[in-house]
C-alpha cells in the first residue's frame, strides 16, 4: 500500500522558501508507502527541519577545522619550503667563499714558484756554490723582498751535496750545514723535474731560532744540460702566518670560520673549529665523528661540493652540533687541499627567525580570525555568506603579502651572490697583474742600476717606477676589499694631477695623432686622494683615446677644470663617435661595455669613486659629436672625513 497525503499530513506547514524541499519530501514518501521506512525518511526530514540551527552548527564547525588544519599543514610546507631554499642559498654563499679564498691560496703558491724558478735561472748550467751564490746575492736578495708580503721565513739554496751556500734573510747556523736527509733535497735529486715544484706536508722545524714552529715547505731542483742534478732551492713558508691569514680571517656569524684539510696526506692543517692542527683523518674524527670523516675521504676525488656533518659544539664541549659546509679543492704541484667554510645550521636558522615570528605571527592572526568568524556566523547565519566572502579576500591578501616577502628575501640572497662574484673576479684580476708586476719592477731596478741614466731617460725613469708603486698600492687595496680602507684625503692641486697624467700619456697621444687641449684654473686646489683622482682622470682619457681611435679625420681631446659653488667641475671630452641614447643609461652598471674587448668595470669603479668623495658624474653625448663626461667634487673633500661610504 502506497502512503498517501492524507495519512501522513505535513506537522508544520513549510516556510516561505522551502516549498521544494518539502515538494521532494512528499515524492519520496508517497514512493516509499506507509511502511517503516518511508516513515522513517519522513520523521528523519522532520528533525532536520526542526534543528537546521544545529545541523549549521555542525557544519560551521566542521569547516572551520577542516580550514584550521588545511592552514597549519599549508603553513609547515611553506616554513620547510623557506627553511630548504634559505640554506641552499646559504651553502652557495660559504661555495663562493671557499671557491675565493682557494683561488687566494692557488695564486699565492704560484708566486712562490715564479720566485723559485727565478732563483733557479741565476743558477742555470752553472756548479751551485757559495762563490756563485755570493756573486748574485743582490738578486736573491730582491727575490726574497718580493715576498715581504708573503709568510715566507727564509729562501735557502743547497749545492748537489746538500750542503746549504746561500740563504736569506742570512743565518750563520743554517749556512754550510748538510740537509741532504730531508725529504725535499732527495725529491730533487731523484724524482724531481725542472720547472717542477715541491711541497711538503704539514711540519714543525727542528731546528734553528723557530724550532717547534709549524712549518711548510715548496722547493724547486736546480738541473743542468742533460737533467743533471746541481742543487735544490727552497722556501719555508710560516704556517700559523699562512693560516692566520688566509684560513682563521674568515668568519661567518658568531661560530662560522673556515678549515683547512691535506687530502693527499689525510691530515688536518686547520680543524672544523678554527684551529691549528695536524693530526690525522683518522685521529682527528675516527669514529666519534664518521660523517666528517666520510666527508673528507670523499674529497679525494678533487670536486668542490657542499653538505653536511656533525661535530662538537663551541658552546660547550661534549655536545654535537650540526654544521652546514661548502668546500673547495686546492691542487698545488703533488699535493692536494681542500678549504671548507662551515656554520653552526643553529646560526643559520636564526638568521629565519624574523621571517619565521612573521609568518607565526600571522598563522596564529589567521587562525583567529577564522575562529572569530566561525562564532560570527553562528550569530548571524542568514548573513554568513557576506562574512566568509570578506574574510577570505583579507586572508588571500595577507597571503599574497607574505609571499612578496618571502620572495624579496631570495632577490636579496641573489644580489648577495653577485657582489661575491664581482669581488671573486676582482680578486683574480688584481692577483694576475700584481705578480708579473713585482718582476717588471724587480727587472727596472736592475736595469736603472746596470745603466745608470741621466737627464730625460731619468725622469722617464722615475715615472715609471712612481706608476708601478701606484698601482701596487691600487692592487694591494683591491686585494683587501674584505677591509674597505678609507680615502686618503689631502689637498692637492688639480693642475699637477693632470699634468703629470698628461706628461704619462703624451707618447701614445701623439701615436694616435690627437690634439690635447688642457684649460685648468690655476691654481684648483681641493681635499681628496689624489692616486683615486688620477685613476678617475686615467679612466675618462683612456676612454676618449679609444672612442677617436677609429675616426677620420681631426681628433681632439680636451680637458677643462674650474671651481664654482664650494666645486671642482671637471670635464674630458672627445671628438669621437658619441654614444647612442639607448646605451647612455647603462653606461655605469659593471661589466656592460661596447667594446669588443672591454671588462664593462672602468666606468663603473670611475662612479664609485667620484661618489666616495661626495661628487657625481654625469655624460653628455650626441651620436657623430663626441662626448664629454663631467665630473662634480667638493673642493672641500666629503661630508665625513672619518668615515668613507663602502
Amino acid at each position: 500500500m502506497f502512503c498517501s497525503r492524507e495519512t501522513h499530513p505535513h506537522p508544520n506547514p513549510p516556510l516561505e522558501g522551502e516549498g521544494v524541499f518539502w515538494e521532494y519530501l512528499k515524492i519520496i514518501t508517497e514512493f516509499c508507502g506507509e511502511g517503516q521506512l518511508g516513515a522513517g525518511i519522513f520523521h528523519m526530514m522532520t528533525f532536520l527541519r526542526k534543528h537546521k540551527f544545529l545541523i549549521a552548527l555542525v557544519f560551521i564547525v566542521t569547516n572551520a577545522i577542516g580550514a584550521l588544519l588545511w592552514i597549519q599543514h599549508t603553513t609547515k610546507a611553506v616554513r620547510a619550503e623557506a627553511r630548504d631554499r634559505f640554506f641552499e642559498q646559504y651553502n652557495r654563499q660559504q661555495y663562493l667563499v671557499a671557491e675565493l679564498a682557494s683561488h687566494t691560496i692557488d695564486e699565492m703558491f704560484a708566486t712562490f714558484h715564479r720566485n723559485l724558478d727565478l732563483v733557479v735561472s741565476l743558477f742555470e748550467e752553472r756548479e751551485v756554490t757559495r762563490q756563485r751564490a755570493a756573486e748574485v746575492r743582490d738578486s736573491l736578495k730582491k727575490i726574497y723582498g718580493s715576498l715581504a708580503d708573503t709568510p715566507v721565513i727564509d729562501m735557502v739554496v743547497f749545492d748537489r751535496r746538500g750542503t746549504a751556500v746561500a740563504i736569506e734573510p742570512g743565518d750563520p747556523f743554517t749556512l754550510g750545514r748538510s740537509y741532504a736527509w730531508r725529504d725535499y733535497y732527495r725529491w730533487a735529486r731523484e724524482k724531481g723535474k725542472p720547472g717542477q715544484m715541491y711541497l711538503s706536508p704539514f711540519m714543525r722545524m727542528e731546528g734553528g731560532a723557530r724550532r717547534g714552529d709549524k712549518a711548510l715547505i715548496v722547493a724547486e731542483g736546480i738541473y743542468g744540460p742533460g737533467g743533471k742534478f746541481l742543487g735544490v732551492v727552497i722556501c719555508t713558508l710560516n704556517f700559523d702566518e699562512l693560516a692566520r691569514q688566509h684560513i682563521l680571517s674568515i668568519r661567518i656569524g658568531k661560530h662560522g670560520h673556515a678549515w683547512l684539510a691535506d687530502v693527499s696526506n689525510r691530515t688536518v692543517l686547520v680543524d672544523p673549529n678554527g684551529k691549528l692542527a695536524g693530526r690525522s683523518f683518522e685521529a682527528a674524527f675516527l669514529p666519534q665523528w664518521p660523517r666528517l670523516y666520510n666527508l673528507l675521504l670523499s674529497m679525494g676525488d678533487g670536486k668542490p661540493g657542499s653538505g653536511w656533518y656533525d661535530f662538537e659544539d663551541p658552546d660547550g664541549s661534549g655536545r654535537q652540533v650540526r654544521k652546514l659546509v661548502s668546500y673547495h679543492p686546492i691542487r698545488i704541484e703533488n699535493q692536494l687541499w681542500t678549504l671548507g667554510v662551515a656554520t653552526p645550521e643553529r646560526e643559520v636558522e636564526a638568521l629565519l627567525s624574523a621571517f619565521l615570528q612573521r609568518q607565526e605571527t600571522f598563522a596564529t592572526t589567521l587562525l583567529v580570525t577564522i575562529l572569530g568568524g566561525a562564532t560570527l556566523l553562528l550569530g548571524l547565519l542568514f548573513n554568513w555568506n557576506r562574512l566568509l566572502s570578506a574574510q577570505v579576500g583579507r586572508h588571500t591578501r595577507a597571503l599574497s603579502e607574505a609571499n612578496s616577502r618571502l620572495e624579496s628575501t631570495f632577490d636579496e640572497l641573489l644580489v648577495a651572490k653577485k657582489v661575491a662574484a664581482v669581488g671573486h673576479l676582482a680578486l683574480g684580476l688584481a692577483h694576475e697583474i700584481r705578480n708579473p708586476l713585482s718582476a717588471i719592477q724587480m727587472n727596472m731596478q736592475m736595469i736603472r742600476k746596470k745603466i745608470e741614466p741621466a737627464g730625460t731617460l731619468r725622469e722617464n725613469f722615475a715615472i715609471v717606477e712612481g706608476e708601478i708603486k701606484r698601482l701596487n698600492r691600487l692592487l694591494k687595496d683591491v686585494l683587501d676589499f674584505a677591509r674597505a680602507r678609507p680615502l686618503r684625503l689631502q689637498s692637492a692641486e688639480l693642475g699637477e694631477i693632470a699634468g703629470r697624467l698628461i706628461q704619462l700619456m703624451s707618447q701614445r697621444l701623439e701615436e694616435q695623432r690627437i690634439r690635447t687641449e688642457i684649460r685648468i684654473e690655476s691654481p684648483l686646489h681641493l681635499v681628496c686622494d689624489p692616486e683615486q683622482i688620477h685613476q678617475v682622470l686615467l679612466n675618462l682619457v683612456l676612454n676618449a683615446i679609444e672612442a677617436m681611435a677609429d675616426i677620420p679625420g681631426e681628433r681632439r681631446l680636451t680637458m677643462t677644470a674650474c671651481s664654482r659653488d664650494g666645486m671642482a667641475l671637471i670635464q674630458v671630452s672627445d671628438s669621437g663617435g658619441g654614444i647612442p641614447q639607448d646605451k647612455r643609461e647603462q653606461l655605469f652598471d659593471p661589466f656592460f661595455t661596447t667594446k669588443a674587448s672591454g671588462g664593462g668595470l672602468g666606468l663603473s669603479l670611475l662612479q664609485t669613486i667620484v661618489l666616495r668623495h661626495g661628487g657625481t658624474v654625469t655624460v653628455e653625448s650626441e651620436p657623430g659629436r663626441g662626448a664629454a663626461f663631467t665630473v662634480t667634487l667638493p673642493l672641500t673633500g666629503p661630508s665625513e672625513k672619518g668615515e668613507v661610504p663602502s
